[in-house]
């Protein structure tokens, strides 16, 4: 059987394992046909006395060996459940929980296959219920019995059991013989099931609905799935704080980190990633109403990189949030541009608009460039957000067309686009598809 990463086996061991009746137990058939690199046995104080008696289980594995010298699986510490009652459900559970909680900290990337055919009911209901735990890479793994019925061969506690009778004359240790196991569809069904609930809410980008299913998932993917929920609702502290938690791949890739231009380019870049998030899921009107503070400071970088700071023409607004133009550091700054711009229809002492920066952009004759072009349909868009605000009505990606000539989608790749003309000592497009590779990374954790 193939395998692509490794495997532990976590088997409690029961009054059929390790031979009986000359047929493996379920402990050993497993190990024969999925050939885990791991093997952990869990024995109540009852089966331990066995294996202390007659090194019943490890001379199995060994004998197995002979047939498969090329197969060497290696044993981990057995735990001994010691003086307990083993028809308490609960005591099981919690003791598989620990355990597998260590051994997933230990080997982070292999797979758990369980044995849900060895011991007790209650130890085979507890191990079955962590194969649909979403928390766990697990597999349940269930043998037949050979006789297909409950079996009318004595059992391993017998007082004449005879581990070398049993090894030599083992019929499933010859060529050919069956394959045994079954994986329970049932089981199956629900962790399946759990999953495609998961990958429905990553498909729609719901970070918040995903970390409430946090108590569900591996620890190694909270910080991740905290990381994506605030991330995605411009939550920045949060988002930083939960990311330095992650080590699983780079969550904020760029170059010149070190440059004093990277602040802008952050903020600018993950407003940007927000707003796709926004048009992914068509939310077209929250999409059009924050595209309008994003569209400001792109046109004032814009300008900036072309010679006009408008940092310099501003003053505070006495009161309001705003800053606002100065009609006399205008003048002074750019006497030119400022008599080209009082002949239009502006008051040149409000706060930038849209609207204004788009005149000081067409009267330093940028309106044709790929940017200047870009900021006048945003100026157009911005206008029918306005109507929107005072109906009863949503905008939809045909309104967004109709203004703009563009879909939504095409609008995000034209400002990621302007992001990397206007910032190349940063920019990577990686990071711009982040909440895909993310979406993947927590799928493929599972």
């Amino acid at each position: 059987m193939a395998k692509t990463r490794k495997t532990i086996l976590i088997s409690c061991l029961g009054t059929t394992d390790p031979i009986r009746g000359e047929h493996d137990g379920p402990m050993l058939h497993i190990v024969r046909h999925y050939r885990p690199d791991y093997i952990m046995w869990l024995l109540s104080e009852e089966i331990a006395g066995y294996e202390k008696q007659d090194d019943r289980f490890k001379r199995a594995i060994e004998y197995m060996s002979i047939s498969q010298p090329e197969y060497n699986p290696q044993l981990l510490e057995p735990y001994y459940f010691g003086d307990i009652d083993v028809s308490d459900f609960d005591v099981f559970y919690n003791t598989f929980k620990e355990q597998l909680d260590r051994l997933t900290r230990l080997y982070p990337d292999a797979e758990i296959l369980l044995n849900t055919s060895s011991g007790t009911p209650q130890m085979k209901m507890a191990l079955a219920l962590f194969a649909t735990d979403l928390r766990y890479r697990s597999r349940a793994i269930q043998v037949k019995n050979y006789e297909r019925a409950s079996g009318s061969t004595e059992r391993t506690n017998a007082k004449d059991y005879d581990i070398e009778f049993e090894l030599e004359f083992n019929e499933d240790d010859k060529p050919g013989a069956e394959n045994r196991c079954i994986e329970p569809k049932l089981v199956d069904l629900r962790r399946t099931k759990q999953l495609e609930r998961l990958n429905a809410l990553l498909r729609r980008y719901d970070y918040s609905a995903v970390e409430l299913m946090l108590d569900e998932l591996p620890e190694k993917l909270k910080p991740l799935i905290i990381h994506l929920a605030r991330r995605s609702v411009y939550d920045y502290t949060a988002a930083v704080r939960a990311a330095g938690e992650f080590g699983g791949f780079e969550l904020y890739p760029s170059s010149g980190k070190d440059k004093p231009s990277y602040r802008a380019y952050r903020e600018l870049s993950e407003y940007v990633l927000m707003l796709k998030l926004m048009q992914r899921t068509e939310r077209y009107t929250d999409f059009s109403i924050r595209l309008n503070p994003l569209t400001i400071q792109l046109q004032t970088a814009y300008l900036k990189s072309r010679g006009f700071d408008l940092a310099r023409v501003l003053v505070p607004s006495g009161g309001q949030r705003e800053d606002i133009i100065s009609p006399e550091r205008f003048r002074e700054y750019d006497r030119e541009l400022y008599d080209a711009l009082s002949g239009e229809d502006i008051r040149l002492s409000d706060a930038p608009s849209i609207f204004i920066l788009n005149k000081i952009i067409d009267r330093k004759g940028l309106a044709d460039t790929d940017a200047g072009e870009l900021f006048q349909k945003l100026e157009r868009l911005n206008r029918s957000r306005n109507k929107c605000a005072h109906q009863l009505e949503n905008l939809r990606d045909d309104d967004i067309k109709l203004d703009t000539g563009c879909t939504s989608q095409q609008l995000v790749k034209l400002l990621i686009s302007l992001l990397a003309e206007l910032f190349p000592e940063h920019y990577d497009e990686r990071l711009y598809s982040i909440y895909d590779e993310a979406n993947r990374w927590i799928m493929g954790s599972l």
